[in-house]
């Protein structure tokens, strides 16, 4: 076979490593995870509940769930439209997605490294409709591109295009801003590119013709997307005036300012917090009910639970950086640098209950998760801390009761240093901007600062318990109870009946509450889709009728979707060399990399830029027809001018593009 031949010096060239990558320091880092990634959420959707909101089909799940506003969305998830409704999509990087109606996209990887060559790959894949993007880049390294069955469109830097994808039609392609480069043609052999520039229209037809066109700026589509940039100017560009110290942040934090800044909330400065974020839900404080991670839902993706607020503007601050209260100020947001699913503390108890509360500068300082408080408090419950309050209830399902009882402890209004030593290691890493803050709070709790001992009391309230098999609610705070600090025995009765027995909360002293949790909310799931799919199983066998036919796709979109095999048309460079090696080149979302299945090799496996030589193979060789393309080259440089009866330069997959004109 072909590819046995030059196997070892395929392998070999990927093994010949040189300059590892810089970070790009504008971007955050993931907490136990890749160092250059960025996440992607529903950052606009209008959910009526009647069957046809915009679903979410996770790569191996065996039911989608409907596309709800913060829902996180990465590598491997298909986003699909009804016929009567559209949905936006906000990756961190700034980049927004925006699918038109009755439409099927795919976030096939993020930043995957190539085998190649130093790219990126960002691949969204297009199995049908329309999507309108506006680009920005990640860094200089990364390839952005749509995916279509009949061609790839590569997009530079500000870029902002619709691109279309119909069986009958082909791909539709039209730049309002920047410059886009579609790769195409029948024969691996003689691709061919071109480039969209503004105000420009590229149609291949579904027989690899290349057709210019006039702008089309009088569809449906095109007048939704404008009147969306014309409502929402100020949530997509930002007109907030931000201190030095938030523009330092990522660019992620930065875009959240912009957009959210002063719509929901204020910029404020705080001696020992430095600048932070209140939202004008504090308006309600002292006295309030609102807090973070309350208004919404937990969602399990990629082996992590996800908080998905109910909050328009709360991707950013419950996923970079941590909530803190103030008894003046409320509840207010410190940004950081580092993405979590959620910057929550977990706590399982005897009898399937769960219990969180928002992180804060506490837990780096004082707390050793819920179970390892160091010897100034109770050392049984981190936030049993000695002080008595009143109970009361908090939630439909069922409501929790605390002793009142008073403490017999003396309250301690100064710290030791050895009471701040904490021991063992924090699940959740400090971001490097907090560790200022985390100074001056020690220093003002060891001097006996009443503002920050308030504070840490107030912890206490912060934490909620709820049933596991509620864990999966969508509105988890119908069925969630409030705890109260005590050093009483945690109690729990039924809202619906106060003559009920109380239900007595002790506490489990699991490694990791998190997973365990994960792991009932992934049962959770599975037992209701059990449920459902037997329910249809049996409604369909009293109708007498058969169940709903599975959709067979053509099998171009197939393998578009499922990257099986080597991509015809792909600006990655690797798929190119494969033809030439005779190896497939696939995309494999699931660990979000490039692989070659013959030669076992995965682009995880490479961590810094590698060597590959085709060996001295021809590149690419001169297209003939009406249409000529510019010189090829493994990252697209940019090729001449072209007109229609000319042929001239050559491509090659990942070659530049010539410029269509007629």
């Amino acid at each position: 076979m072909k590819y046995k031949g030059l196997g070892w010096a395929f392998f070999g060239a990927l093994l010949f490593v040189f300059s590892p990558f810089l970070a790009f320091g504008g971007n955050y880092q993931v907490v136990n995870g890749p160092k250059q990634f960025y996440f992607g959420h529903v950052s606009l959707v209008d959910l009526k509940n009647d069957g046809k909101d915009p679903l979410v089909v996770r790569e191996g799940a065996a039911n989608p769930e409907v596309a709800s506003l913060n829902l996180p969305l990465g590598p491997g998830d298909l986003i699909r439209t009804s016929d009567e409704r559209r949905c936006e999509i906000e990756f961190d990087n700034g980049t927004i997605v925006r699918l038109d109606t009755d439409t099927e996209l795919k976030i096939e990887t993020i930043l995957a490294h190539a085998l190649s060559s130093g790219d990126k790959l960002s691949n969204l894949v297009l199995s049908k409709g329309r999507i309108y993007v506006m680009y920005k880049e990640y860094n200089s390294a990364e390839v952005f591109q749509v995916l279509t069955p009949n061609s790839a469109i590569k997009l530079k830097h500000n870029t902002v295009a619709t691109v279309g994808w119909e069986i009958r039609g082909g791909t539709d392609v039209q730049v309002k801003f920047g410059k886009a480069s579609v790769l195409y043609g029948p024969d691996p052999e003689k691709l061919a590119s071109g480039s969209v520039y503004k105000n420009e229209r590229l149609k291949i037809l579904s027989d690899q013709t290349p057709i210019m066109a006039e702008y089309d700026a009088a569809t449906e589509f095109e007048a939704w997307n404008n009147h969306i940039n014309e409502e929402f100017v100020e949530l997509h560009k930002g007109k907030s005036i931000l201190p030095k110290a938030i523009q330092r942040l990522p660019e992620a934090v930065f875009y959240f300012a912009q957009k959210y800044g002063d719509l929901y909330g204020e910029w404020i400065y705080d001696d020992l917090y430095g600048y932070v974020w209140r939202p004008f839900y504090n308006e309600t404080y002292p006295g309030g009910s609102w807090q973070p991670y309350v208004y919404g839902r937990w969602a399990d993706y990629s082996g992590q639970m996800y908080w998905v607020p109910d909050e328009p503007w709360g991707w950013i601050p419950y996923h970079l950086g941590v909530w803190q209260w103030d008894e003046s100020k409320g509840w207010f947001w410190l940004p950081g640098s580092a993405f979590a699913p959620a910057w929550a503390d977990w706590a399982f108890f005897a009898g399937s209950y769960y219990a969180w509360r928002p992180w804060s500068v506490w837990d780096w300082l004082y707390f050793d998760s819920f179970y390892g408080l160091n010897s100034l408090y109770d050392p049984f419950f981190s936030w049993r801390y000695g002080y008595g309050s009143a109970g009361g209830y908090f939630g439909a399902d069922f409501g929790t009761r605390v002793s009142s009882e008073p403490s017999n402890r003396e309250l301690l209004t100064k710290v030791s240093k050895d009471q701040l030593q904490k021991p063992g290691k924090s699940p959740l890493p400090m971001p490097s901007e907090l560790k200022a803050v985390y100074g001056r709070v020690s220093r003002a709790l060891k001097n006996g600062d009443q503002r920050v001992l308030s504070s840490l009391r107030a912890a206490s309230r912060q934490t909620l318990v709820v049933k596991a098999t509620d864990l999966n609610s969508p509105r988890i705070q119908d069925k969630a109870a409030r705890l109260e600090s005590t050093l009483g025995v945690i109690r729990a009765r039924s809202s619906g009946d106060p003559r009920s027995t109380l239900l007595e909360l002790r506490p489990v002293s699991w490694a990791d509450s998190s997973s365990s949790a994960r792991r009932t909310f992934s049962n959770n799931v599975r037992a209701v889709e059990s449920a459902s799919r037997a329910d249809r199983a049996r409604q369909s066998g009293a109708k007498g009728g058969p169940a709903a036919p599975v959709r067979i796709l053509p099998p171009a979109i197939r393998d578009a979707i499922s990257g099986s095999g080597t991509r015809l048309h792909d600006w990655n460079s690797d798929a190119r060399i494969g033809r030439l090696l005779g190896v497939d080149i696939v995309y494999r979302s699931r660990t979000n990399e490039v692989y070659c299945p013959q030669l076992s090799i995965s682009s995880n496996m490479v961590h810094a830029r590698p060597i590959l030589s085709s060996g001295g193979a021809d590149g690419g060789r001169a297209s003939g027809g009406s249409y000529s393309a510019g010189s090829g080259g493994s990252s697209g440089s940019s090729g001449g001018s072209a007109s229609s009866g000319s042929s001239s330069g050559s491509s090659s997959s990942g070659g530049g593009g010539g410029h269509i004109r007629n």
